[in-house]
């Protein structure tokens, strides 16, 4: 393989069937390409972009997965960004025109300004965890139709006539839905228990943290592999503190910057909320800012943050939840 200018920056902009390449050539022309998502695809990618590139894209449901993939497979790097990042990128530059070449080609814009400075290689995740995450996956989008249909049984109760078959096939579906999520969680603490379980029981040891919060935590750090202290995880979350100050006369509230794992957010607020009770020092934590007036969101969001240092606490010991891990 060819090498061209070392750590030339490519963006690309992953679709289902198709990805669109954006990069300069060694002669500083625009290179564009739209290429279909198979091996010949990425064979071609590869074969004009070289060894020493670095292939900048969004993390775009699954589509991204196969061809970040097989890049690092090839030893060619990449970096997976979350998209709210790039949209907010685009919007700052005034982006007018929403096709895949230009995206491609603000996706190579963002890289050269903001990656370069700081380059987060991405790697795949390990088997189980995959596996874990899927099962996850899957669970949540069984759980949406289980609200479903049972919004469907509890509609038909009021109605005077119903058909009798409609109530049959609303009722199987309602313990078939039932017993695949039994299924799911089965596996998922099956494969929590043969290769996860001393940090699952580490993060079951802190008060108010769940089971369905420990095994989101271990899928989302690889184990606690992926980031090396609590901050980072923070940010990469969306709970990192956003000021929202200019001057002297703009004074905005805070907010956490809320571009990252919506659902794990929602499980630490529940989290939160228990912990408040039962765990000392969030209950402490609770006592203070309730008592200084702060908002029950700020608070929540407070207690969120301590929860996820005693997290990292009590994996790094790797000692069960103490006072003086917390």
């Amino acid at each position: 393989m060819k090498k061209s200018n070392e750590n030339k920056l490519v963006g690309i902009d992953v679709s289902k069937k198709t990805f669109d390449v954006y990069c300069l050539d060694v002669k500083g022309q625009t290179v564009q390409r739209q290429l279909p998502q198979s091996s010949k695809g990425y064979r071609t990618l590869a074969g004009f972009i070289g060894e020493d590139a670095i292939c900048v894209m969004e993390a775009t449901s699954t589509y991204h997965l196969p061809l970040a993939q097989w890049l690092y497979d090839h030893g060619i790097r990449v970096v997976v960004e979350n998209p709210l990042k790039i949209k907010r990128f685009s919007q700052m530059h005034l982006q007018r025109h929403k096709t895949d070449k230009a995206d491609a080609k603000m996706i190579y814009e963002y890289g050269i300004i903001i990656v370069t400075k700081n380059v987060v290689l991405w790697r795949p995740q390990s088997t189980r965890i995959q596996e874990l995450q899927q099962c996850d996956s899957l669970s949540q989008r069984l759980n949406k139709e289980l609200t479903a249909i049972t919004n469907t049984h509890e509609a038909l109760a009021q109605l005077s006539i119903v058909n009798a078959e409609v109530t049959r096939i609303v009722s199987s579906t309602t313990e078939q839905l039932k017993d695949a999520l039994k299924q799911l969680d089965k596996q998922m603490q099956a494969l929590i228990k043969e290769h996860y379980y001393e940090n699952y029981k580490l993060l079951m040891s802190i008060p108010g943290v769940g089971s369905k919060t420990s095994v989101m935590l271990i899928c989302q750090t690889d184990n606690f592999t992926k980031f090396d202290n609590v901050k980072k995880f923070l940010s990469y979350i969306g709970m990192s503190p956003r000021t929202y100050e200019s001057g002297t006369s703009v004074k905005g509230k805070g907010h956490i910057t809320k571009v990252g794992n919506g659902r794990l957010r929602s499980l630490l607020y529940m989290c939160s909320w228990t912990a408040k009770r039962t765990n000392p020092q969030c209950v402490d934590v609770y006592e203070k800012m309730h008592t200084k007036g702060k908002p029950e969101k700020v608070i929540k969001i407070a207690i969120a943050h301590k929860l996820l240092r005693q997290v990292f606490g009590v994996i790094k010991h790797q000692q069960p939840f103490s006072m003086q891990l917390a």
